[in-house]
């Protein structure tokens, strides 16, 4: 009992299509084992000698990798940001760690339907005592823009308003229908792209994201979406890109439908 609550602490709740690897110095990884000829510890340990910049941000660059199926891997490194960015930068000190409790979030998402990222692998160093840094391997959505960049770049216009704010609002509907609450929603998370079927949206970064059981409370989806609102003040103060109109017709998209 005591080393399965052990391994529990270390590695979370792993979910299945996933290998364990350890390498004998504090470092683990989960991978999925067709890739796990590509992507192993030196992806994230030595990410500046694998991979390259790519054009995605998060707290940093996010670099790339070019898989031998012309797939392409995005690798993340955990970052602090506000205050703890000073004090601690990269090292984490939550169990279980913050990459692997994310991986199992996302593939769970993935499984009740809700459009994101695929994930490769999710990586742990440790440090000193309890702290580690942590990476995290997901694969690219060939074509995808995340909403701020789509509508600086025009696609919005392109797509067209009303189509681009169903898309997104049918997204984070189904994402609370599932009981997601996520923590860090804001228009860089939310990943546009041109499909057969038509326009998706994809919701990406659950690190900080809480399950419910049932669908979200109300007040809670309220709180995601206003989260989302601040988000688009912030970066479009004087709305130019997010007019009024818009986030009226996004947040009737959103309840019209859902029954909310």
């Amino acid at each position: 009992m005591a080393k399965m609550l052990r391994e529990t602490f270390i590695w979370g709740a792993s979910p299945s299509g996933f290998v364990k690897l350890t390498d004998g110095n504090g470092n683990r990884m989960l991978v999925r084992p067709e890739r796990q000829r590509e992507i192993g510890f030196d992806i994230c340990l030595k990410q500046h000698l694998y991979t390259q910049p790519s054009v995605y941000q998060g707290r940093g660059v996010l670099t790339a990798l070019r898989l031998s199926d012309g797939e392409t891997a995005l690798v993340r490194q955990y970052r602090h940001g506000g205050i703890f960015a000073a004090l601690t930068g990269a090292w984490f000190f939550t169990w279980p760690p913050r990459p692997f409790r994310e991986l199992a979030i996302t593939e769970e998402l993935r499984r009740r339907g809700v459009l994101t990222a695929q994930v490769y692998a999710a990586c742990v160093s440790r440090g000193c005592g309890p702290f580690y840094r942590g990476w995290f391997v997901t694969q690219e959505l060939r074509g995808a823009v995340d909403l701020w960049s789509a509508l600086q770049e025009g696609l919005v216009h392109r797509w067209g308003v009303e189509n681009t704010w169903r898309a997104v609002a049918n997204s984070l509907r189904a994402l609370h229908r599932e009981g997601v609450y996520h923590g860090d929603l804001n228009m860089k998370n939310i990943l546009l792209r041109q499909e057969p079927g038509g326009l998706a949206s994809y919701l990406i970064d659950f690190d900080k994201a809480t399950l419910f059981l049932g669908r979200l409370p109300l007040e809670l989806a309220k709180k995601n979406l206003d989260r989302l609102l601040r988000s688009a003040r912030k970066l479009d103060p004087e709305r130019r890109y997010v007019s009024q109109e818009d986030w009226r017709q996004f947040v009737e998209q959103y309840y019209g439908s859902s029954g909310a």
